[in-house]
């Protein structure tokens, strides 16, 4: 059954050096901050990192610290139980209901559960049909 919770995404904008999405990985895991999900991508300018850690504030006070630039955005994040297209089924209630995926991640610590991450056109809208789902199914 899928919990969804709004959580802080941070974005970091690093140029394209070698060896950057490390640093900010380090930096983060010196201040024994979990980070659950993560994606990096590079836009040919420069390389974007986006992080949900179990800490967003110390987080960003790390990364600040080691002169990084960050952004706080607000993201859905859905814990679910790994199986075949589980990320795709997700996405669909989304859909279903209207509701546009900006972007969209996910990570898996290797045992039988996920998180998904998704900042949408509507948040709050999000949450609610995932907590609507979850119900629908535990009834």
């Amino acid at each position: 059954m899928p919990k969804a919770r709004k959580e802080v995404e941070l974005a970091v904008r690093l140029g394209n050096e070698l060896g950057s999405l490390g640093g900010v990985l380090s930096v983060v895991a010196k201040e024994n901050v979990n980070v659950l999900a993560y994606c990096s991508y590079s836009d040919r300018s420069e390389t974007v990192v986006l992080l949900v850690t179990d800490n967003a504030l110390l987080a960003k006070r790390a990364l600040e610290s080691g002169g990084y630039t960050c952004r706080a955005n607000s993201v859905v994040v859905v814990g679910a139980t790994d199986q075949v297209g589980g990320a795709a089924l997700l996405g669909a209630r989304l859909g279903h209901a209207g509701i546009d995926i900006l972007y969209s991640y996910a990570s898996s610590s290797g045992s039988s559960n996920f998180c998904a991450v998704f900042k949408t056109s509507d948040d709050q809208r999000a949450l609610a049909v995932f907590d609507t789902s979850a119900a629908v199914r535990a009834a």
